[in-house]
């Protein structure tokens, strides 16, 4: 009689499923928060690209221009590193802007054994303009 009334009583059993639906939140927190990284880097890079296509259709030097969205990747700060630039000509006045930036994994831990060049995501992103006379 004495084991039964223990067996049924529910005290306490709230904190033991919030302990163990407590790992589970953080890890769902840890990958919105890389997923709103992403985004950022994203925007960072499109603004990046649309510095350098705008200092360059001023300008005409592409090493101004690279060197702006240098700039504003470095500024972004964080997870974010500016990784390369170029200026291409496609005819008729126009020209493409690329700007690189690579992204940190920020939340992958060193347990993984993952090497540090696999931890970073490389992307593109393009701004097309035309010189201004």
């Amino acid at each position: 009689m004495r084991l039964k009334k223990i067996v049924s009583n529910e005290k306490g059993s709230v904190t033991v499923e919030f302990i163990a639906i407590l790992p589970f939140v953080f890890l769902i927190m840890l990958i919105c928060w890389q997923f709103l990284v992403g985004v950022y880097g994203v925007i960072i890079s499109q603004s990046a690209a649309n510095e350098a296509a705008k200092v360059y259709a001023i300008t005409g030097n592409s090493g101004e221009a690279i060197q702006a969205a240098r700039n504003v990747v470095n500024a972004a700060g964080g997870y974010i590193s500016f990784s390369d630039g170029d200026i291409r000509w496609d005819g008729d006045g126009y020209f493409t802007a690329k700007v690189g930036v690579q992204m940190e994994l920020g939340f992958l831990p060193d347990w993984l054994s993952i090497k540090k060049e696999d931890r970073y995501i490389s992307f593109d992103r393009e701004m097309k303009s035309r010189v201004m006379n």
